[in-house]
């Protein structure tokens, strides 16, 4: 007799998503696509999922993550310096290119090539604030150079672009980024916040890469005694592949790196984002804003609330909606009318000590 399931989600996902997302997909039969055609879209959909959700809708996207989008940021430092961005780059690729790699032609390469059908989008982006000079020496950019060239700040028309690069994608989508849940997904929730734009992505979903690397590693291999494993970027690099990402932290560079390291075990890594993935919309922003409209008709959903917490809870959210909750306005101290009055009691009583002193004084004065 199989083990039962232990959550919601599990049920509802079906056997084979032990813990670490790697047991294996029943095979179902063929579906349509949401455009009622059937294709090879649709036969890339594990079984569990074209059997039709078993909960609320609202708790599960009623398919599995169509398009993975690789995301990274660069900016002008860490999270205590209040960064802001400096260049961001998406990769979008379709859950069919992981899960159905094409055969190289001759020798196997050690990297694994991307896939042919990719979408892409590069920007620079002026931060309005000065880059750190370890983040400049990091990264290659700084604030005088961004202005050379002409760059412009993130705004609502950048904005506007990230939501239509997006909905060119078949959707549910997952926004895939290394130290995401920590860096990339929080900054940009920011970003955001302080265009009064809190829920532009709010239909997005988004997982940190880390995450899924340490689930997949530990179940794949026995663990081993020794220093402990870093998870940095290149460092997982070089461990799959035995070189050097090339183009290191810039942000196309970051992005293609992580997607051939996400080929390592696409498959797995495709059934643990099923799992794990969780809406953009539970993402804190990284530091407090307050929200600047400026001509934007829109009126601000939320302003960024407190400091992003230093840990993450990688349970999935079972319980409730899924429905965007609106954060409150973050709102300054007030002032009660007893203060207002004691500001001109102030200034009158300062003004009776002086005409009393001066009083006192010709007094004191010898008559001319």
């Amino acid at each position: 007799m199989g083990r039962k399931p232990t959550t919601k989600r599990e049920a509802a996902l079906g056997p084979g998503l032990n813990q670490g997302g790697l047991g294996k997909w029943g095979s179902g039969p063929t579906a349509r696509t949401s455009q009622g055609a059937p294709g090879v879209i649709a036969a890339c959909l594990p079984a569990a999922w074209l059997r039709g959700p078993t909960m609320d809708s609202q708790a599960l996207p009623l398919r599995p993550m169509q398009t993975l989008i690789f995301l990274d940021l660069e900016a002008t430092g860490l999270p205590f310096s209040q960064p802001k961005i400096t260049e961001l780059c998406l990769l979008a690729v379709h859950r069919c290119a992981l899960e159905s790699p094409p055969s190289p032609q001759g020798p196997p390469p050690t990297v694994p090539l991307p896939p042919r059908v990719v979408d892409k989008l590069s920007l620079c982006v002026a931060p309005g604030k000065a880059c750190s000079p370890a983040a400049s020496e990091i990264t290659g950019l700084s604030t005088a150079m961004l202005a050379e060239h002409g760059r412009q700040r993130l705004d609502a028309d950048l904005v506007n672009l990230l939501r239509a690069f997006l909905q060119r994608q078949p959707q549910p989508w997952c926004l895939v980024a290394h130290n995401g849940d920590r860096y990339d997904f929080p900054l940009l929730q920011t970003e955001l916040a302080m265009l009064g734009l809190a829920r532009a992505l709010d239909d997005a979903f988004c997982v940190d890469s880390i995450a899924a690397l340490k689930a997949l590693e530990q179940t794949g291999s026995p663990p081993e005694h020794g220093p402990r494993r870093s998870y940095s970027l290149g460092s997982i690099y070089t461990r799959l592949y035995g070189q050097v990402p090339p183009d290191s932290h810039t942000a196309e560079g970051d992005v293609l790196a992580l997607l051939s390291i996400c080929q390592w075990r696409p498959r797995a890594l495709l059934r643990w984002v099923d799992a794990h993935a969780r809406p953009f919309s539970t993402v804190k922003p990284m530091y407090r804003v307050t929200a600047f409209t400026g001509t934007n008709s829109r009126p601000p959903a939320a302003t960024a609330s407190a400091l992003l917490a230093t840990g993450r809870d990688t349970s999935p959210n079972l319980g409730g909606s899924r429905r965007p909750k609106v954060l409150p306005p973050v709102k300054g101290p007030e002032a009660s009318p007893r203060e207002g009055l004691l500001a001109p009691l102030g200034v009158l009583a300062f003004l009776t000590m002086a005409l009393a002193t001066l009083y006192g004084f010709s007094l004191a004065t010898p008559g001319q």
